[in-house]
């Protein structure tokens, strides 16, 4: 059975399918399989097989630490081993340069046992994705103001060091080439999302999954991932201004800003409270121009053989602007910093965005979340703790460290003692079991973004 690869782009419905498949595999006795479908691995394997195939870190400058090769090689044996049609979905691959998707391609096939692969991109008009993407860069650190990055996004020549990432994800055209490159067109389906048919997406993968319409139902743990306000916004671009030049390690910015402050914020205030961040008329134009282009590209594209679903002239959608560059808000409103101060505080203390008592309630559960399971006793202060205890936690933290390395090294011994031998399955079992980081986890309702 063949693969089909699911680049993305970020902001296009990528973790809604991701979140909808997960739901099924849970709900449907058998899983996935009783449709003969598999997706290899997990959400968060997937993720992080990307990013090494790719050579891709994430943080402050993701290319300075890349994810290690072993990621992408762990999914391969994920692939080898899944039956049915294989799902592998990751919105960082729409950045891959043509080498990379070439390599990716080969090395799927060649874990597949040959089976071609399938590439499906979604679309949405580059002016939607526009604000959408700023937001998520700031939830990753980011600190220049929306109509200074609209204007290093969309000058000419971009400002490619800003946000790396934002034009190797969404130059629309570009990507589909690079990917037909490496699959050659008849493999490639291009989806262009209708904002007046919010179905197409899922009945759209309901039919490339091989599933009756109407399987795929969008559920999303019920987790909102709203747009924020233009006070929202403010606050936290200049909070990161503040910590990023403090230097701030971004592990703990992603726990306690991203997963604390800005989740619980998001989580509990109410959608359109506040104006909202709206585009400047100059760069609703420009970017309506870039994607006359994308669709003559498509065009092209689809005349050699490339599926298109959905109407290409939507993606040349033109709004109202902002007639002029409004000054950023000088004031936000008192639940909201309330809520992005006591974000902060429960993550710290508790590993989750919102109090017991709030999830004991049903409010805010983020169970998977990074952090999320941590016990009392993890969270005692060192402060506490006697020079014994301390002793004590110590020795047992190295005991288990020698431990967990000699099982690795065994394990990996008796790997190389049965290369060849060993089937699909077995290969799959020998496998490590992977640590989440709050870096690379895609949770339910919030995407993968990172700042680069």
């Amino acid at each position: 059975m063949p693969t089909l690869l699911h680049i993305g782009a970020p902001k296009t419905g990528t973790t809604a399918i991701q979140a909808s498949l997960e739901d099924l595999k849970h709900r449907t006795e058998g899983g996935l399989e009783t449709y003969g479908l598999s997706m290899p691995g997990t959400p968060f394997e997937q993720a992080k097989g990307a990013l090494a195939a790719l050579g891709q870190g994430t943080g402050w400058q993701a290319s300075d630490n890349p994810v290690k090769d072993r990621h992408w090689q762990r999914l391969l044996v994920q692939v080898e081993a899944a039956p049915g049609l294989r799902f592998v979905s990751s919105e960082y691959l729409c950045e891959a340069s043509e080498e990379s998707a070439q390599r990716i391609v080969d090395d799927l096939r060649e874990h597949s046992g040959g089976d071609g692969v399938r590439v499906v991109l979604t679309l949405r008009p580059l002016t939607r994705i526009m604000p959408s993407a700023w937001q998520q860069y700031l939830k990753s650190g980011h600190q220049l103001p929306y109509p200074k990055w609209c204007r290093a996004m969309l000058s000419s020549p971009p400002k490619r060091g800003v946000t790396p990432s934002f034009w190797r994800r969404h130059d629309q055209g570009a990507v589909l080439r690079r990917w037909a490159a490496a699959v050659g067109p008849r493999n490639v389906t291009a989806v262009v999302l209708d904002p007046a048919d919010r179905g197409l997406l899922m009945r759209t993968f309901d039919g490339l999954l091989g599933l009756p319409v109407g399987t795929l139902t969008g559920g999303a743990g019920g987790r909102q991932n709203r747009s924020m306000s233009a006070a929202e916004t403010e606050l936290f671009r200049r909070l990161n201004v503040q910590l990023r030049e403090r230097d701030f390690p971004w592990k703990d910015y992603a726990d306690l800003i991203r997963y604390g402050s800005v989740l619980r914020t998001v989580e509990l205030m109410p959608s359109g409270d506040g104006p909202a961040v709206r585009t400047p008329d100059w760069a609703v134009d420009r970017a309506v121009e870039l994607a006359t282009g994308y669709q003559e590209t498509i065009g092209e594209l689809e005349k050699a053989g490339m599926t298109v679903i959905g109407d290409p002239a939507l993606l040349t959608e033109a709004y109202p602007g902002a007639d002029e560059e409004r000054p950023a808000p000088d004031l936000v409103p008192m639940d909201t910093a309330v809520q992005a101060i006591l974000g902060v505080v429960s993550r710290s203390s508790t590993g989750n965005a919102f109090f017991p008592d709030e999830v004991a309630q049903g409010l805010g559960e983020q169970e998977g979340l990074p952090g999320s399971q941590r016990t009392e006793k993890e969270i005692v202060r060192i402060e506490d703790l006697s020079s014994r205890e301390i002793s004590e936690v110590l020795a047992t933290r190295l005991r288990k460290g020698v431990r967990k390395q000699y099982r690795t090294q065994s394990r990996r011994i008796r790997r190389i003692a049965a290369r060849g031998t060993l089937t699909p399955q077995q290969k799959v079992e020998a496998l490590e079991p992977l640590e989440e980081d709050p870096s690379t986890r895609s949770t339910t309702g919030h995407g993968t973004d990172q700042f680069g």
